[in-house]
């Protein structure tokens, strides 16, 4: 799969700033999660057509943003009914569709209404652009259909939404217990996992910690774009345009520089504690690189190199 640009959610177009256009372009937003179905509204499976035409699909195209359509299932029977709806999404234009899926399927006697309706939808969806998003954590909801998913879907997008979380101390250690519970599954599609920014969070994230969380996962998106008089720092964010340096030399312990701060920013962000970004590639960031390394299948030498920065994101010429 390609590489995935950062995008942002929208739940109501009605209820946010009038000119979202022109800041979604001042933002460098490439991709933007419309809300385009829900599978109850009024009692029904329902296409919001009222903010999704082909009008409005063609209005942020024209600014180079791409649209991906997505809608909240329930895990009910009626298949044919989500999946005409669905279909009238997608003909607007939409570049992809992302399924909702919530505390109702962790009953698993929805299981095979999900299953009929991803094999249905996945007929109907371009290959490469269909996903699912859901809980964060899968060990803390097991009863989520995660191989279904993972069968039927292109990508993933766990619902990371850290100043809500309390289970680890730290953030980066409660991003990264999120991101191994899905290996530990085997669940084997990429992940681009959203970032949290609400109005009703007791402790909310910075837009600072945010801006790192965005900038050090390809394909990571932020919910949502705020309401008009709600808090949120989506609109405060940068969605591109950021790049991993270049790194010119193997880095291991004894080196030191800014290319060294580089890899230990990107490895407390990933939540392998590199300590404190100071520049010296000392026994601490060797013991997260090596972490990182064991994780990623590479050889484990402690040492960021080609390989190893690659696999970061970056790009290496030494």
């Amino acid at each position: 799969m390609t590489q995935q640009p950062k995008g942002v959610w929208i739940w109501n177009l009605s209820d946010i700033r009038s000119d979202y256009l022109d800041k979604l372009v001042e933002r460098k937003v490439q991709r933007i999660y419309l809300k385009v179905f829900d599978g109850k509204f009024q009692g029904k499976p329902t296409f919001w057509d009222w903010q999704c035409s082909p009008e409005i699909i063609q209005d942020f195209k024209s600014r180079n943003i791409q649209v991906y359509g997505w809608g909240y299932h329930y895990g009910t029977p009626d298949i044919a009914r989500q999946v005409v709806k669905v279909r009238q999404a997608l003909n607007c234009g939409l570049d992809g569709y992302i399924i909702d899926l919530e505390k109702e399927v962790e009953d698993t006697k929805t299981h095979a209404n999900v299953d009929k309706l991803l094999s249905a939808l996945r007929i109907i969806i371009n290959e490469g652009t269909f996903g699912y998003t859901t809980f964060g954590n899968p060990q803390l909801h097991p009863n989520v259909p995660w191989q279904i998913l993972d069968k039927y879907c292109d990508m993933a997008l766990p619902q990371i939404y850290f100043e809500k979380f309390t289970f680890k101390p730290t953030t980066p250690e409660e991003v990264k217990d999120c991101l191994d519970a899905h290996k530990k599954l085997g669940l084997k599609k990429p992940i681009l996992p959203i970032w949290g920014s609400e109005s009703d969070t007791a402790k909310p994230a910075t837009a600072a910690e945010l801006q790192d969380y965005l900038n050090y996962y390809p394909g990571s998106s932020i919910w949502r774009i705020p309401n008009e008089g709600e808090r949120g720092e989506a609109w405060n964010l940068i969605y591109s345009g950021f790049e991993l340096p270049t790194l010119r030399r193997n880095l291991r312990q004894g080196r030191v520089g800014d290319d060294v701060k580089a890899v230990q920013k990107v490895m407390n962000a990933r939540g392998y504690n590199a300590g404190k970004v100071d520049g010296d590639f000392g026994s601490q960031t060797e013991a997260a690189v090596r972490a990182f390394q064991t994780q990623a299948g590479l050889s484990v030498d402690g040492e960021v190199g080609k390989l190893t920065w690659t696999a970061l994101g970056g790009k290496f010429e030494g």
